[in-house]
C-alpha cells in the first residue's frame, strides 16, 4: 500500500467517512472537519500507522491530504 493510500485511510478512519470520498485535494478543514480533536485523531493515526512524528505546529500549517503525503514522505527519509 501506497504512502498516500495509507494517508487516505488514516484521515477516513479519524474522520468517519468513506477513503473513496478522499482525495490528494481534499481540504482537511473546509472538506472534512474544523474540529481539531479530529485533526488530532488523524495526525495520531498517521504517526502510528507510517511510523513518524509530525509536530504540530508544523500539522497546522498542511491544508490538504496531498500535504499530509509530501510531510511523510519529507520525515521518511
Amino acid at each position: 500500500m501506497t504512502i498516500e493510500n495509507k494517508v487516505i485511510r488514516c484521515a477516513a478512519e479519524a474522520y468517519g467517512v468513506d477513503a473513496l470520498t478522499i482525495t490528494l485535494a481534499t481540504d482537511i478543514r473546509e472538506d472534512l472537519s474544523n474540529q481539531s480533536l479530529k485533526l488530532i485523531a488523524f495526525i495520531s493515526t498517521i504517526e502510528e500507522e507510517l511510523d513518524v512524528k509530525i509536530d504540530l505546529t508544523d500539522a497546522g500549517k498542511l491544508k490538504t491530504i496531498r500535504d499530509f503525503v509530501e510531510k511523510v514522505n519529507q520525515l521518511s527519509k
